[in-house]
């Protein structure tokens, strides 16, 4: 299973980043976990740093997470960002599944809540082969 050093949850639901803060910490118990209740303002940080890995909700206001990853490609351009990005949604449209399979920068789509078994899915899924 890879670590994850530097992880960011962006989504604007207090009980998610709670819960998922509670998952991530029982896998990666070292992990600096860093939590954006919109996607602006990790933007704003992603400019100075980037994560090891980041999870990011669809469904927030002001600016969605389909708008934040073009934001973010534009930002850094798509071939500079290295790490993995997983949608975390409560969606049940298939459309955001299938367009998340499609977008070059989403490793995958997680249906909430996000539970220590997916967080470990999620370390198995980008260990070194």
């Amino acid at each position: 299973m890879r670590s994850f050093d530097r992880i960011y949850l962006v989504d604007d639901d207090k009980i998610f980043l709670l819960t998922a803060q509670f998952s991530l910490k029982r896998v990666f118990p070292d992990a600096d976990i860093q939590s954006f209740k919109n996607a602006e303002e990790a933007l704003t940080l992603l400019k100075q740093e980037q994560p090891d890995l980041m999870l990011l909700d669809l469904n927030m206001p002001v600016m969605n997470g389909w708008a934040f990853l073009d934001a973010l490609s534009e930002l850094l351009g798509a071939s500079a960002i290295d790490f993995p990005i997983y949608i975390v949604s409560s969606s049940i449209d298939p459309e955001d599944s299938q367009r998340a399979k499609t977008n070059p920068l989403v490793k995958g789509f997680i249906e909430k809540p996000l539970d220590v078994e997916k967080v470990k899915e999620i370390s198995r899924a980008n260990s070194v082969k």
